[in-house]
């Protein structure tokens, strides 16, 4: 299987543009023959999207799993023939949720997660800014995967779950948006993440959004496993890492 981590553009409040940047990845990824391509977290609205304001954010950005948006993202995966994993933020019976979507290669959902970690949401976010409650196993072209976004996988608390996990998966997805600057991530947050994934046995792919803000997401993508770098996609630069296991 080959899973292709996408450090693409993700622009707030623009959905056609992020989708016009997933089509120009999928494309290239299916001349790599990819079986599934990873984009960062809330990448179809942009990380940034979100405004808490309850009235506006469930009627401007979260979308339902049945939004012309995402259906138009389903059929990218049915034109390129790949499967396809995205961040949105999901307007679930009117509870917004940080949700990652993964869709086969017809389409069709693989998994949805909503996100158990409380980091996408500040503080002052009201009860309707919700969050999943358990983290899925799912089959995918032959491997058991599973999903954890962000901050899951730093909440000590919710290790004991995710440790679960792994003598019953492949590997593990972890989209992230994270807003370092290339020099803060190559001055110790990189070997940070690295020395987190020693937690798990089974292979860990990272991939983080891209911003045009100078303080923004910088991108980058790679496969750990127990803290052993597989392969890197530096930040800085649009691009996608291709991994086969």
């Amino acid at each position: 299987m080959i899973i292709s981590l996408a450090a693409s553009l993700s622009l707030d409040n623009d959905l056609q543009a992020n989708i016009k940047s997933m089509e120009k990845i999928l494309a290239a990824a299916k001349a790599e023959s990819s079986d599934l391509v990873l984009f960062g977290e809330a990448f179809l609205q942009g990380f940034g999207a979100i405004t808490f304001d309850y009235e506006h954010d469930i009627k401007n950005v979260a979308l339902g799993v049945h939004s012309p948006e995402i259906a138009r993202v389903r059929q990218l995966a049915g034109k390129y023939g790949l499967g396809v994993g995205f961040g949105f933020y999901e307007n679930d019976h009117s509870g917004i949720f940080a949700t990652y979507l993964i869709v086969d290669a017809r389409g069709e959902t693989a998994v949805k997660y909503q996100r158990v970690s409380p980091g996408a949401w500040i503080a002052e976010a009201n009860a309707e800014y919700r969050m999943g409650r358990e983290f899925h196993a799912f089959e995918f072209a032959g491997k058991r995967l599973a999903v954890m976004v962000c901050g899951d996988f730093w909440e000590d608390y919710l290790l004991d779950p995710i440790v679960e996990l792994d003598s019953q998966v492949d590997a593990f997805l972890w989209p992230v948006h994270c807003d370092y600057t290339i020099e803060k991530w190559a001055g110790g947050e990189r070997e940070e993440y690295r020395k987190r994934s020693q937690i798990l046995a089974k292979p860990v792919f990272f991939v983080n959004n891209l911003r045009t803000a100078a303080d923004g997401a910088k991108g980058g993508a790679y496969v750990w496993q127990q803290g052993r770098e597989l392969a890197a996609l530096e930040p800085g630069h649009e691009g996608f890492l291709s991994y086969e296991f």
